[in-house]
C-alpha cells in the first residue's frame, strides 16, 4: 500500500466518530478521485486488444484493495445513463509489485456493460470494482490440463502466470478453443508464458469452419490430443456446453484425479417437457405470484417487480444469495435438489421445483 493510500486510511478511522461515510465520499472524491472511505476505486492504467472480440484492462486500485490470488473475479461497477450496473470478471494476471489488477471482457453483441466497457471507458478514467472472490485453487504438485473455451481463458491466464512465476517446470497442456483465429485470445501473452515454461504444451482448436459443423471437444479428441489425461487434474472454463461436455467425459471414463469446471454463460434450463406452474412467495415484500419452473428463480423476481441483489447471473459471484423459506429447488449447475427449510440458494441457479417462499 503506498504512503498515501496508508495516511488515508488511517485519516478515515480518526475521522469515523465525527463524519459519516457517504459525507467523507462526497467531499474525498472532489480532493482525489480515488479517495474514498471503503470503497474501492480505480484509475485504469492501460487499455490493450487482446483479440477482436477482446479488450484488457490494467487498473490501479486504492488503498482500500485488499489484494487477489490466481483465479479470483471480481465485480466491476458501471454506471450507464444514470442507471447502476455491476458484471463479474476474472482477473487474469497475477499479484504483482505495482498492485495493478488486469482483466479482460469479451464484446458481447447487445451486451450493456461489456459494450460500455468497450466504447467508453479511456485510459487514465477511474472505475469501481468490488474486492476479491472465488476459492477455486489448481493442485500446483501434480500434471495439469486446462480446457478453455472463448472468454474461459481469463481466470487460465492468471493461473498460467503464477505457474510461471513460481512453478516453471509445471507439466502443463492447455486446450484452448475459438470460433476463429481473429477471436483467439491472449496469443501473444501466451507465447511469453511458453518461453518460461519449458513443459507447457499450448494446443488451440478453431471451431468454426465454413461448410462442416462445429469443432466440439468429445472423447475423441481427448484421446488424439491428451492421451495421458487420466493421470492430469483438469480445469474446463467456458460456455456451458463446453463445461458440461468436459464433466460428461470425465464421468465416462470415470477419472479419479480432480476436475474443476466454471461455466461462463447461464446453466441451461430445464427442457420444457418438465416445466410446470408454481406458486412464488416473497415474504417481505408479500407479494405471492405464479411462477414457472423453467425459469430460475432470479429471472422470475425481477419479473415480478422485485430488485435483488446480483451481478455474473451465472452462479459465480454470490451475488444474489437468497433464504430460501420452504419450498424445493433445482441448482442448475449441479443438478441436485434441496428441500430444507432456511437455507441460503443463489436465485440465478436455481428453479422452483414446487412452490417456494423467498426472503424477498
Amino acid at each position: 500500500m503506498s504512503n498515501t493510500a496508508s495516511h488515508t486510511l488511517s485519516f478515515t478511522r480518526w475521522l469515523s466518530p465525527l463524519v459519516d461515510e457517504a459525507t467523507f465520499d462526497f467531499y474525498a472524491r472532489r480532493i482525489n478521485p480515488t479517495w474514498r472511505w471503503s470503497r474501492v476505486i480505480c484509475r485504469v492504467t492501460k487499455i490493450e486488444p487482446v483479440a477482436a472480440d477482446m479488450l484488457a484492462f490494467t487498473l490501479k486500485p486504492n488503498g482500500n484493495w485488499r489484494g487477489f490470488e490466481a483465479g479470483q473475479h471480481l465485480q466491476v461497477y458501471a454506471e450507464i445513463n444514470g442507471v447502476r450496473h455491476s458484471r463479474s470478471y476474472s482477473m487474469t494476471n497475477t499479484p504483482n509489485p505495482a498492485g495493478e489488477i488486469q482483466f479482460a471482457v469479451k464484446r458481447v453483441p447487445g451486451g450493456l456493460v461489456s459494450n460500455w466497457l468497450h466504447d467508453k471507458l479511456k485510459t487514465g478514467d477511474h472505475i469501481e470494482i468490488g474486492q476479491a472472490f472465488g476459492t477455486q485453487k489448481l493442485p500446483c504438485n501434480q500434471p495439469l490440463l486446462l480446457v478453455a473455451g472463448g472468454s474461459g481463458i481469463t481466470p487460465v491466464m492468471s493461473w498460467l502466470q503464477h505457474l510461471a512465476h513460481r512453478y516453471q517446470h509445471a507439466d502443463v497442456v492447455l486446450l484452448q478453443y475459438a470460433r476463429d483465429a481473429a477471436t483467439l485470445p491472449f496469443q501473444q501473452q501466451l507465447a511469453q508464458i511458453a518461453a518460461k515454461m519449458p513443459n507447457f504444451t499450448l494446443q488451440t482448436i478453431l471451431t468454426d469452419h465454413p461448410g462442416q459443423p462445429p469443432i466440439v471437444f468429445d472423447d475423441q479428441q481427448l484421446t488424439q490430443r491428451v492421451p495421458d489425461a487420466q493421470r492430469r487434474a483438469a480445469f474446463a472454463c467456458g460456455p456451458s456446453s463446453l463445461t458440461s461436455a468436459v464433466r460428461q467425459v470425465w464421468q465416462a471414463r470415470g477419472y479419479t484425479q480432480p476436475l474443476l469446471t466454471e461455466a461462463f454463460s447461464p446453466p441451461a434450463l430445464p427442457d420444457n417437457s418438465s416445466v410446470h406452474p408454481v406458486a412464488l412467495s416473497y415474504s417481505r415484500s408479500g407479494k405471492q405470484q405464479q411462477g414457472s419452473s423453467g425459469v430460475n428463480l432470479l429471472q422470475q423476481a425481477e419479473a415480478h417487480g422485485l430488485k435483488p441483489a446480483n451481478g455474473c447471473r451465472m452462479g459465480i459471484c454470490f451475488s444474489c444469495v437468497c433464504k430460501k423459506e420452504s419450498g424445493t429447488v433445482t441448482n442448475l449447475l449441479t443438478g441436485e435438489t434441496s428441500s430444507e427449510p432456511g437455507e441460503m440458494i443463489r436465485l440465478c441457479v436455481s428453479t422452483p421445483v414446487s412452490d417456494v417462499t423467498l426472503d424477498l
